[in-house]
């Protein structure tokens, strides 16, 4: 398993709150498909964002961030609520 690390950042006012960062924990499990090996999701608020650290079935750190990429891409494109509002960042 590889923990892959991302910030989503509000591009509106206000800071997220505890219940936006579980309502986006579901949506990306909503978006976790088996080839996406995605084992676990973490998520914490900061004054930013979001904090997310997903943890990825994968042989490299590459593959890892490349599956992340395309699923937080997905979640954020997908129109939920949840995930409306924020840019990604993807930490190496």
């Amino acid at each position: 398993m590889v923990p892959v690390h991302l910030t989503l950042t509000r591009t509106a006012d206000g800071a997220p709150d505890g219940g936006q960062a579980h309502a986006l924990v579901d949506v990306l499990w909503a978006h976790a498909t088996p080839e996406r090996a995605v084992e676990h999701i973490r998520a914490r608020t900061s004054p930013a964002g979001i904090g997310i650290i997903l943890f990825i079935r994968a042989a490299s750190t590459d593959i890892a961030q490349a599956k992340a990429e395309r699923l937080m891409t997905d979640a954020l494109a997908s129109g939920a609520s949840a995930a409306c509002g924020y840019s990604l960042t993807l930490h190496s």
